[in-house]
């Protein structure tokens, strides 16, 4: 059958500002309503915007994310507002492919693995603060440590006075309201006198980067350290022909994306994690009295699929013609791919609902059947950090306290870009095992 003339599949025909509502505010009803009627890609229509397609198909999804990156170019202007434009998720596909190859090296699987043990220390000094009958509502208490860890590692800011101003200045950022600004006409979010109150959070946090990024390149044992602002103000790139280094605009604009895109996601997805341990402590079992790590592995991969903790893990704008099953996206075109489309599809994981780690293990999904962190050229530079926090967050969990359900199991709500458990991540803790077992898992 030859591709339709047609350029765009079809979509909800509410109007423009309704659907950036429900989209803001109830991203899983939006999207359920748009699958059921429209199927696994459909067309949203934002005021201000061209038309968008969102897409679960999975022949898509691995065309999206193979082949020549340089017809692939990013889909997060939107975040150009907030990141700046020297994020690597705002760069142009050539500069891209260069900065990734300059920033990877200090986010591959084998560099993070040794913040393992100071990771271990953090989650067990908080885990280790739960007593018995308490409730915790853990996506809160995960932000708390996460940010530390993240500011402490990535950052490498040593001064309590930094962190506790930078964490301030993040949390206020992290709202559905600030969600909702993403898609509003440039117009109404252009700097102005009217509204200068709403980039003032934002200022003050890049004057707080600044100052850090200038006292890191002057710290007299900048070459010991091995948090990673320090591995990228020393990394260097020459297979161009000439040594290329990041500016500190650059890794300004890179410290922050990693500190919003990176902890409020791993927090959330460990909110997600204790919920769904308490409501299946046959699980959390296994995992306690299982000594290999496979069981683990899966068990942190489940969680991701589980519970989407970004709907939409990727976006990208044709350059060129393309196809999705009889139909021609045309050039310049934005598509979202629906991660959560996927990862709830029963023909890929049976009883999706159910928390089953061992899918994992019995038939593991291919690349483009499980895509938390996007795909490609583009894949979420932290990824590797954040399944290592993921991982180690559940066995320290698992070993030094049961969990328990404080109510029916949590629903997702817009966190800015997260959906996280709406009800905060509460669960009960039901027994606090001995410090001894602990110690000897």
């Amino acid at each position: 059958m030859c591709p339709s003339k047609a350029e765009l599949r079809p979509g909800p025909r509410l109007p423009g500002p309704v659907q950036t509502l429900w989209y803001t505010f109830d991203q899983p009803g939006f999207f359920a309503r748009c699958r059921s009627q429209f199927g696994s890609t459909w067309t949203v229509r934002l005021p201000g915007f061209p038309p968008v397609v969102v897409t679960a198909d999975r022949d898509a999804i691995k065309r999206l994310f193979t082949g020549d990156p340089l017809v692939r170019r990013h889909g997060n202007d939107l975040l150009r507002r907030i990141l700046g434009d020297s994020s690597l998720m705002l760069v142009e596909p050539t500069e891209h492919l260069a900065r990734r190859r300059l920033e990877l090296p200090p986010f591959h699987g084998q560099a993070v693995r040794r913040y393992g043990e100071r990771i271990r220390e953090l989650f067990a000094a908080e885990v280790d603060g739960w007593r018995t009958g308490q409730i915790v509502a853990t996506a809160d208490r995960a932000r708390a440590v996460t940010l530390e860890l993240i500011l402490e590692l990535v950052l490498g800011i040593r001064d309590p006075g930094l962190r506790t101003r930078l964490g301030h200045e993040f949390e206020t950022l992290q709202t559905p309201a600030n969600n909702l600004a993403l898609f509003l006409p440039e117009v109404l979010t252009r700097r102005a006198r009217w509204n200068a109150w709403v980039y003032r959070p934002l200022d003050r946090v890049r004057q707080l980067l600044a100052r850090h990024i200038a006292q890191t390149r002057d710290d007299p044992t900048l070459d010991q350290r091995t948090d990673s602002l320090s591995l990228l103000i020393r990394a260097r790139d020459g297979d161009d022909g000439h040594v290329s280094s990041l500016s500190d605009e650059e890794l300004c604009d890179e410290l922050l994306t990693l500190v919003l895109a990176g902890h409020e996601t791993t927090a959330t997805a460990i909110g997600w994690a204790c919920d769904l341990l308490a409501h299946n402590p046959a699980v959390a079992g296994r995992l306690r009295d299982d000594d290999g790590e496979a069981y683990l592995k899966a068990a942190a991969k489940e969680v991701l699929r589980a519970r989407s903790v970004i709907y939409v893990s990727a976006a990208r704008h044709v350059l060129e013609p393309f196809e999705i099953g009889a139909w021609v996206i045309a050039p310049g075109t934005l598509m979202l791919v629906d991660a959560q489309g996927v990862h709830g599809d029963p023909k890929l994981y049976p009883e999706p609902e159910a928390f089953r780690p061992e899918r994992f293990l019995e038939q593991p999904p291919d690349s483009y059947a499980y895509i938390p962190f996007g795909g490609g050229a583009h894949r979420c530079l932290g990824a590797a950090l954040a399944m290592l926090e993921l991982e180690l967050f559940i066995e320290t969990l698992v070993q030094r306290v049961e969990l328990a359900p404080d109510g029916p199991p949590a629903r997702p709500v817009r966190r800015s870009v997260t959906l996280a458990p709406g009800n905060g991540g509460r669960v009960r803790v039901s027994r606090v095992r001995a410090p001894a077992i602990a110690a000897a898992a």
